[in-house]
């Protein structure tokens, strides 16, 4: 009974959004799963997501030059608290997590002039609204700098970036990085065009990558696609993670109060439209109104008296 009054709440949100239409915000196909809405107007440009199956949330933050912050968010798309770190990241474009321990990749360079990039991480991290220290890795790349939207972590626990550009490649850290000296990547494989995010999926054998318009999943062990699927149509498709429950995939995007789509995991390769260094123009655009439903974790929002 609770999974469909979720569902037929959801349904209600798709259909107010259509008839509301007054915003940024691309509205999905019927055919499309609103799985939550990103309801803190904090949140204003989400890039990545990722699941926490300890604490039964997903973290995500704001692409950002300013101090660090990373959110909790609820099934329900609310902020449940929290992490803020004493550092000044560059452009954070990803989040990953790993048994305990939650990642916060700074490794967005659109102009390709940085000299190194970030990864910050939290051991135990709790949605508590507390600023805490942090650990992180410098990492510089073999062949120049480059734009990245993503950050892996294998089941053992080893990080891998995947740039972003037309010539895309996947890059291994070491398998024990330094905290004290800069760690040189790796390039061991290239990558789908324009990838935004990406994810390991539950068995740790294939690895689930998202474009602006394709969904790729990849053996973990040759890096070739094995199944292929368009992804449902967004703004500006930028996030991608596992469901708590593990069944099916999570694609998020830019923008304010954003929706977040349930797709399932390709199995087979299916059709896509090309990559595009750009978001794909969106059909229809629409303000996703906020859902009449109450949660107390909503009330962590100070930035929704400025709306």
């Amino acid at each position: 009974m609770a999974t469909t009054r979720r569902v037929r709440l959801r349904a209600l949100v798709v259909t107010l959004m259509i008839l509301l239409g007054c915003g940024p915000v691309a509205v999905a196909s019927a055919a499309d799963e609103v799985a939550f809405v990103i309801q803190d107007s904090r949140i204003t440009e989400s890039s990545g997501l990722a699941r926490d199956n300890a604490d039964g949330l997903y973290w995500t933050a704001n692409r950002s030059g300013s101090q660090g912050t990373v959110y909790g968010l609820t099934d329900g798309g609310f902020v449940k608290g929290l992490v803020g770190f004493r550092a000044k990241p560059q452009d954070v474009e990803a989040v990953a997590v790993n048994r305990n321990r939650l990642y916060v990749g700074d490794i967005g360079d659109a102009t390709s002039e940085r000299k190194s990039v970030t990864v910050y991480y939290f051991d135990n991290p709790q949605a508590n609204n507390a600023t805490v220290s942090y650990r992180a890795y410098d990492f510089t790349y073999p062949d120049g700098a480059h734009d990245a939207g993503t950050l892996l972590v294998d089941p053992n626990g080893r990080l891998f970036i995947v740039t972003k550009g037309a010539k895309a490649g996947i890059y291994a850290a070491p398998t024990s990085p330094s905290r004290s000296a800069m760690n040189r990547l790796e390039r061991v494989a290239s990558a789908p065009a324009f990838v935004t995010d990406g994810v390991f999926l539950p068995d740790g054998n294939r690895i689930a990558l998202r474009t602006y318009v394709s969904l790729e999943v990849l053996d973990a062990s040759s890096y070739k696609t094995v199944a292929r699927a368009a992804t449902p149509q967004q703004q500006q498709g930028e996030s991608v993670a596992v469901t708590l429950d593990g069944r099916s995939l999570l694609v998020g995007s830019a923008g304010k109060r954003s929706p977040v789509l349930r797709m399932a995991v390709p199995t087979t390769i299916g059709e896509a439209p090309s990559a595009s260094s750009t978001p794909p123009p969106t059909t229809q655009a629409t303000r996703t109104p906020t859902p009449s439903v109450s949660d107390p974790a909503a009330e962590n929002d100070p930035s929704d008296e400025e709306d």
